[in-house]
Order: structure tokens, then sequence, then C-alpha cells
């Protein structure tokens, strides 16, 4: 008997460390492929000396986006020659034996804005000679018009139930105001998506830079918005000091490392052992120019702070680690814009957003 009680509690103890063995591996599965890989510092390493920007990782909960309604821009758009943007839009032409009125343009619109990409209206205004995005106020003095689905955007590529249920909703539209669709190859289209994907994933960067707090010590919510002020940066309603350029778009962001946000009501407790400065590479113009005035704002909010401007390893930046982003910084602009999607450009901002 003793010896099969031995026994037994020798098999027990063998399936509960195996079990937790198990429990191990499959964790440390789940947790490489939420972080893509080990990330050495902010110029994140790549095999050997070669440094390069920290790929924007964005959260997602899982499984197929949710489809969500895409916002119409509104009327007064900018002028279009050709209408809707082919190289990252499903487009599809809408030919009216009668220009239709308001509502049922906003009926088409709410339509096209359910299948979980941005869509928009466009028409085409004869006496200007091109092609308008029709937002919600639009009047009904078009014939001609076009639809547009975005074919990727940061939550993934375009799928072919998105796909199908655009074209749907355009055949019943037209349909029933005596309209002619013409629809583009669906098998064609949702190969441009997944190439488009494929291809921005490998550009969709984000630089960061770390100030830190010297050891044992942490800055204040007040004293990062009095050092963040001076250099530009504006509290945003998400919780994000943004620096913008004139024309309000966002050149890089000031940001606590963690989790809670600048929150106006609750700065005044705050304390963080570090804050990030982040730089959307895709949607800044001149990275490089930005970069620099980053690192710069960095500096002196470091030195304000009495903390440290480092990388992800805690050692202080280097003008050579700068020179070296800086330099693929260009080499990822300059794919880009060999694809047609210049970083900084309305397209780029549509892309990755």
């Amino acid at each position: 008997l003793q010896i099969a009680l031995a026994i037994l509690g020798a098999v027990v103890i063998a399936a509960v460390y195996a079990y937790t063995a198990w429990q191990e591996r499959k964790l440390r599965r789940r947790l490489e492929q939420a972080f893509e890989g080990q990330h050495e510092d902010v110029l994140l390493t790549r095999g050997g000396d070669s440094a390069a920007p920290l790929p924007r990782i964005e959260p997602r909960i899982g499984g197929e986006p949710a489809a969500v309604t895409a916002r119409i821009p509104v009327a007064g758009s900018e002028l279009l020659p050709d209408g809707a943007d082919g190289v990252i839009e499903c487009v599809a032409a809408i030919e009216c034996r009668q220009a239709p009125g308001e509502a049922a343009l906003r009926e088409l619109q709410q339509a096209i804005a359910v299948f979980g990409k941005p869509a928009r209206l466009y028409g085409e205004d004869p006496a200007a000679g091109g092609w308008r995005v029709l937002g919600r106020d639009a009047k009904g003095s078009h014939q001609r018009l076009q639809a547009g689905l975005q074919l990727a955007n940061r939550s993934g590529p375009l799928h072919a139930p998105q796909l199908n249920g655009f074209c749907d909703a355009l055949r019943a539209w037209c349909a029933s105001h005596d309209a002619a669709l013409e629809l583009p190859d669906t098998a064609e289209t949702l190969k441009a998506a997944q190439a488009l994907d494929a291809f921005c994933g490998e550009t969709d960067v984000a630089i960061g830079l770390n100030i830190v707090a010297q050891p044992g010590g942490a800055f204040s919510g007040v004293e990062v918005c009095e050092a963040a002020v001076p250099e530009g940066l504006a509290l945003e309603p998400d919780g994000v000091f943004h620096r913008c350029d004139a024309a309000g778009d966002t050149l890089f962001t000031l940001e606590n490392q963690q989790p809670q946000p600048f929150v106006a009501g609750a700065i005044e407790s705050l304390q963080t052992p570090g804050l990030t400065l982040l730089l959307d590479l895709p949607r800044v113009a001149d990275a490089e120019a930005v970069l620099d005035e980053m690192a710069a704002s960095g500096s002196r909010i470091a030195e304000a702070l009495g903390g440290l401007l480092v990388d992800d390893n805690r050692v202080p930046l280097q003008a050579a680690g700068l020179a070296r982003i800086t330099a693929q910084l260009r080499e990822i602009q300059a794919a880009m814009a060999a694809r047609d999607i210049t970083a900084g450009r309305p397209r780029a901002r549509r892309r990755f957003a």
C-alpha cells in the first residue's frame, strides 16, 4: 500500500508539473504573438547593428473587425478631377436618369457607411469640371455618382462579406432609383485589398522616444504640463498631448508610459515614472524634420523635469541613433512614394487611419 501511494503521489506531482509547463508554453506563445518579437530599444534593432523604428501595433479584440458606421466627409471638399481614389478605394460608378434628391443621396450615404471601412460618395460637378465629395447636406444636382469603399486601413483589408454587402446595397439603391450601376470585379478588388494591406503593414511605423525620471523619482502631472505647453504641446480629450501643425494635423504626441491618461481633473494627483514622445510616420509629411523637432523638444522637456531622454534600454539617446533612424525614415518614405502613397498626404492619412 505504501509503495502504491508513493507511486500515485509521484504521478500526481508529475502531472501537475507537466500541466504547469504546458500552461507556461501556451502563455509564452500568446505573448510572443501579441508583441511580435522582442524590441531591444526605441529604434528596434533588426539584426546586427541595423536599427529601425518601432512598428505601430494597433489594439484589437481578436476576430474580424466589428462593423462600424463610417464617417461621410462634409460637403465642400476640394474639387477632384477623377472622383474616387482607385489606389485605396473600391470604386462603383452610378449613372442616374435624373439627379437624385437630397433625401435619396442621404439614403445612399447611409447604405454604404455600415460595412466596417470608410466610405465616400462622390458627385460630378460639370460646371466646375470635376468631382466633389458629397457630405450629409449635399443637394440633388448630380446625375453621375461614384461610391468608394476603402480597400484597407489599420484594422486590416477589406473582406469578402464587407465587399458583397457594399455591392448589394448599391444594387438595391440603384434598382429603387432607376439608376445604372457599374461594379468592379470582386476577386480583383479583394486581391488589391490584400496587396495594399500587406505593403502598408511594412511601412506602418511609429517612432518613440522616452523621457524617464531619475531612479526612484517620478514626474507630477502639473510638472509635465508646465514642461509640455512651452513646446507647443496641447492636451487633447484623448488624454495625450499633441503637437500640431498650422492646419491642426498632429505632428507628434506626448503620453504617459503608465495606463493612466492625462485627464484635466486628475492631473494634480498624477505621478508617472516616464513619458513617451511618439511620431506616426505615415501620417507626417516631413518626418525627418519632425523627428529632429521631437528630439529637441524631448531634450528640453527632460531637462525641465530633471529627467533623461533615453531609448528603451534606458540608454541616453545619442546623435548616432537619430542619424540611423533618419536614414531609415528616408527609405520608408521613398518606398511609400514609389507606391503613390506619399507620407503625410491625404491618401496616406486616409489609409493609415
